[in-house]
């Protein structure tokens, strides 16, 4: 079972880049496989020589589609290297046909084919692969009757053919879907499972549940789907029926829960095709050997045990595309185990999406034992701590707030290692992480109103957008139609725009509103259009003083606007 579970999750993954080794190979690097064909529920070796004793060897193998059948970093012993896969028994997770294993170190690599048959020296029964030892890397779909056909969904080319006389492949689309699968309690629907491993819910089953009074669908996955990646399949006309009624739809299981909102997966209202959706919460050793990677080039990282995988696929006939991008972004919610919670810093944690062996930043917040996130695509995340330290803030006074900033990478260090706290920032500057801040925060409205066109902001430059948006949020303005990108931002300029901003966060303390005139001894310096917003932002405690003046025309110093930013922020609680 634990094989099969490691299968499953290699399925799921969309890319996998080979890493290089900390070193080249001292004699011929060689690999070998150990058969020519295997039968399903067999096993085949992957060994190899001219790897340095300790090194890594990547390895991926790429089933008769050309997607992802399995990845895995293999450490080498004494010069060599081994590893012994078991194909599995389900016909949807090893389709007949000829498998591509491609393995890398350092700068060498190699490649060699096996097949997936129904029965051993005969031949490949599967009339759609005529060669089950073909090493041709160029065929992209060796199985298909086809060659020319490079639909790289399908995930059994062999079937096309309707001469096939192996009855025991499964085409792409598996089997149909009965209209009454699954149980529908109100506007709750439970899938069954089926004999061949896959839990689906029927047309009409969706139907009633659509048919219910409110604004969700919600279904409920049963926990263990999520630590196997069992699929969950549904008719693609219900996606649709659920856009077209605006609902959003609920997949609840254990301790996540993703809610897609209407028109989040587009479907058209085929009754012959079908979604299938495969969640994941399991840390396999694939998504392991990634993390390994990233925290090796970037000290700054340190793993948690939190991942979600999601694979989308729309299927129609026997062929198969991936949904990646939502139309609209989802709500990822995943209730923290009370050892995760404890584990995990709310300063330094954050959601990243691993596209290969790098990591994207995402977002994500914390908050009473919950990790939210809003993705607009679904592939693999992990929750990580990033902790970037400074050479140049140790012990000073804004460490803690450009340690919570850059973790959610709202600000960077002018290189590696120096932040230079007291160097003034630009306005250009101030425009860009205040706009990382909103965006950050996940409220700025959609659409927001008419920006501004400066004529010293040129189309290109790193804060041409962050003005834009800032100035059509009203965040931000400029100086007879030029905005100044260059100049030091002042600090009654600075209130200005925390005050405008504020109102997409929602502030810990204060009111929104002055509680008493501030008595700054330098009060009347403050300009006219900045007075009320110097009054609100100290009350708000946004902006502080040096205990008597307030200092309206000095410049902002890259520590004082990081201080500031980070109290715009929400405090998290656990």
């Amino acid at each position: 079972m634990n094989a099969v579970k490691k299968y499953v999750a290699a399925v799921m993954l969309w890319i996998f880049a080979l890493s290089p080794a900390a070193g080249y190979a001292a004699v011929p690097f060689e690999f070998a496989v150990s058969a020519k064909e295997v039968l399903r529920g067999g096993t085949i070796t992957l060994s190899g020589t001219g790897a340095g004793s300790g090194a890594q060897v990547a390895v991926k193998i790429l089933g008769p589609a050309k997607t992802t059948f399995y990845v895995d970093v293999l450490t080498a012993a004494n010069g060599s290297y081994d590893k012994t896969l078991t194909i599995p028994t389900d016909p949807d997770l090893a389709p007949y046909g000829t498998y591509t294993v491609i393995a890398g170190y350092g700068s060498d690599s190699a490649q060699k084919t096996f097949a997936v048959v129904e029965k051993l020296g005969g031949g490949n029964e599967n009339p759609g692969n005529g060669n089950p030892g073909n090493e041709n890397p160029g065929n992209e779909n060796p199985g298909n009757g086809n060659p020319g056909n490079e639909n790289p969904g399908n995930e059994n080319p062999g079937t096309n053919n309707p001469g096939n006389s192996n009855p025991g492949t499964t085409p792409a689309n598996g089997s149909a879907i009965p209209s009454g699968a699954g149980k529908a309690s109100g506007s709750v629907a439970q899938p069954e499972l089926t004999q061949d491993g896959r839990y689906v819910i029927g047309a009409d089953t969706m139907d009633a549940v659509i048919k219910q009074p409110g604004s969700s669908v919600t279904i409920e996955l049963p926990e263990a789907a999520l630590k196997s990646g069992t699929p969950l399949e549904l008719p693609a006309s219900s996606f649709k029926s659920l856009s077209d009624n605006n609902r959003e739809l609920v997949l609840s299981s254990g301790n996540l829960t993703i809610r897609l909102p209407a028109g989040a997966i587009p479907a058209s209202g085929d009754a012959q095709s079908k979604l299938r959706l495969t969640l994941n919460t399991s840390l396999t050793d694939d998504i392991q050997a990634r993390l390994d990677h990233l925290i090796r080039s970037d000290a700054s990282f340190k793993s948690t045990d939190v991942i979600l995988s999601v694979d989308i696929q729309l299927l129609s006939g026997s062929a198969s595309s991936d949904i990646h991008n939502l139309g609209k972004p989802a709500m990822v919610t995943i209730k923290l185990t009370p050892e995760q919670a404890a584990a995990i810093s709310r300063q330094t944690a954050g959601v990243y999406y691993l596209n290969g062996e790098q990591a994207e930043y995402v977002g994500g917040t914390v908050s009473d034992g919950m990790f939210t996130f809003k993705p607009k695509h679904f592939s693999t995340y992990a929750v990580l701590h990033y902790d970037k330290r400074f050479a140049d803030l140790a012990a000073h006074w804004s460490e803690s707030a450009v340690r919570s900033l850059a973790a959610k990478h709202i600000v960077t260090g002018v290189d590696a290692t120096h932040y230079e706290p007291s160097r003034s920032i630009t306005r250009a500057e101030f425009a860009t992480i205040l706009m990382r801040a909103v965006d950050w925060k996940g409220e700025a409205p959609a659409t927001a109103g008419t920006a501004q066109s400066f004529k010293d902001v040129a189309a290109g430059q790193y804060y041409a957008e962050p003005v834009a948006m800032a100035s059509a949020l009203g965040i931000l303005s400029g100086y007879d139609g030029a905005f100044r990108p260059n100049d030091k931002i002042t600090r009654e300029e600075a209130a200005v725009a925390l005050v405008r901003a504020a109102k997409y966060f929602s502030l810990s303390g204060g009111s929104g509103t002055s509680a008493g005139k501030t008595a700054f001894a330098d009060q009347s310096d403050i300009s006219a259009w900045a007075t009320a917003a110097v009054e609100q932002a100290s009350s708000q405690g946004l902006m502080q003083g040096d205990g008597k003046r307030f200092n309206p025309k000095s410049p902002v110093v890259r520590a004082e606007a990081a201080a500031m930013i980070d109290r715009l922020l929400p405090v998290a609680t656990n």
